[in-house]
């Protein structure tokens, strides 16, 4: 008994480890070896089986080498590869914007016809001697005229040294208003400033003029021609118009089969339809400029109601080209020395001191949505860099620096359309409150 339990115990144990080792196999089923390399012992070379009593089983030999262990370093793992299926290509760059397309535009203003006008009256202060038919002469009209236009009482006509005597009005020259005239660019075409055509006409600088309307000619008037000017601008293009979607071939109609007991016999078979032309496909519509304004008129658009005038005075050069390669940039306004120039609009100072040459003194001022404005030939600076500025507030003195000879303000306006454009001189005419 104590026999069979030692054996059974024994049975127990080797059931145990045969769970734990992974080694041992049972009959009919390769061994697996183990990962490491082994050396055998004397008692595993050529050793015949043991033998065993019929009907019993050998346990496995326990988990244990029998000498010693050889060990050498682990070979580096190779370097991962992707499998196929695991690369994905980068996503494809996003296309580039479409580059800006610009035009240079040009239009000319101050159309209108020059006509003979009928002036002013003349006027004669009556000196000691004087007779009224003499002053007559002298106005080319005559006696009868001169005294019912002054109240002189016949026969005598009396007259006093000193008195002035009305005479026929005089004959000068006047332009027709054309359509889109502005008082400042009619100023432009016969060299004269706004404020004296207004006072030959009894009017003032920001009355509207109307297409036909007479405008008398100030004295010293010369006339340079129609004003032309000329502004790069943004094209704005129409998308292209989508293709018109193809309309779907009507359904078949569905085909119903008649019960067998009323089956009409089979119609001969029609001829097949012929195929239906495949259709060429729809090309887009060809793009097609939208309508555009005038230049000046867009900048106008855009800057209106932006800027006030930095100072007021007769013009001195307008904006444009100048003859003999010379162009100005801007406008120069006559000033007194010492005036106050105002800002045209709020900003940020962007430049100020005297180091451009021909400016003198120059105060550069940024806005917004790409205006810039520049202030020259200043007596005094009173504003810094990267100063806040308000619309109205003063930022120097009118003077003569920087090779002028006389006082006055070199005022330019400046745009870019985007934030990549460099910003251009434009006529600050267009967008100064007229």
């Amino acid at each position: 008994m104590t026999h069979f339990l030692s054996r059974t115990a024994l049975v127990l144990l080797a059931g145990s480890v045969l769970s734990a080792c992974t080694t041992y196999q049972s009959e009919g089923v390769e061994q697996v070896r183990p990962n490491f390399p082994v050396r055998q012992g004397p008692d595993q070379q050529g050793a015949p089986p043991a033998t065993q009593p019929p009907g019993e089983t050998t346990p496995p030999p326990s988990a244990r080498p029998t000498s010693p262990i050889e060990s050498r370093p682990l070979d580096p793992l190779p370097q991962a590869q992707p499998r196929p299926g695991d690369s994905y290509p980068p996503p494809p760059p996003p296309p580039p914007p479409p580059a800006q397309e610009y035009e240079t535009i040009t239009r000319t203003t101050a159309t209108g016809q020059v006509v003979d006008a009928d002036g002013p009256p003349q006027s004669y202060t009556v000196a000691a001697g004087d007779t009224v038919y003499g002053i007559a002469r002298k106005l080319s009209t005559t006696r009868d005229q001169l005294a019912a236009d002054n109240n002189l009482s016949a026969p005598n006509y009396v007259i006093q040294p000193g008195q002035v005597l009305k005479g026929p009005s005089s004959k000068t020259k006047a332009y027709v208003v054309a359509s889109g005239d502005t008082l400042f660019a009619i100023a432009r075409r016969f060299s004269v400033n706004g404020l004296a055509i207004a006072d030959a006409n009894d009017m003032e600088l920001n009355d509207v003029i109307r297409p036909g309307q007479r405008l008398l000619l100030p004295d010293g008037f010369r006339d340079t021609g129609p004003v032309t000017s000329t502004v790069r601008v943004p094209v704005t293009r129409s998308a292209p118009a989508a293709p018109a979607p193809s309309a779907p071939a009507p359904a078949a109609p569905p085909v119903t089969t008649p019960p067998p007991a009323a089956r009409p016999p089979a119609p001969a078979p029609a001829p097949a339809p012929a195929p239906r032309p495949t259709p060429a496909p729809a090309q887009p519509a060809p793009i097609i400029p939208s309508t555009r304004t005038p230049a000046d008129a867009q900048v106008a658009q855009l800057g209106r109601g932006r800027f006030i005038w930095p100072l007021r005075g007769d013009m001195l050069s307008t904006f444009g080209p100048k003859g003999t390669g010379q162009r100005n940039d801007g406008v120069n306004i006559r000033a007194r020395s010492g005036e106050t120039v105002r800002a045209a609009a709020a900003g940020d100072v962007v430049y100020a001191g005297d180091q451009v040459p021909g400016f003198g003194n120059l105060v550069l001022i940024k806005h917004a949505d790409g205006w810039v404005t520049a202030y020259g030939h200043l007596a005094r600076i009173d504003v810094k860099m990267q100063d806040k500025i308000t619309q109205g507030q003063q930022i120097g003195q009118a003077g003569a620096t920087g090779e002028v000879g006389e006082p006055q303000l070199h005022f330019e306006v400046r745009f870019a359309p985007t934030p990549q454009d460099r910003a251009r001189p434009i006529d600050p005419m267009l967008v100064l409150p007229q």
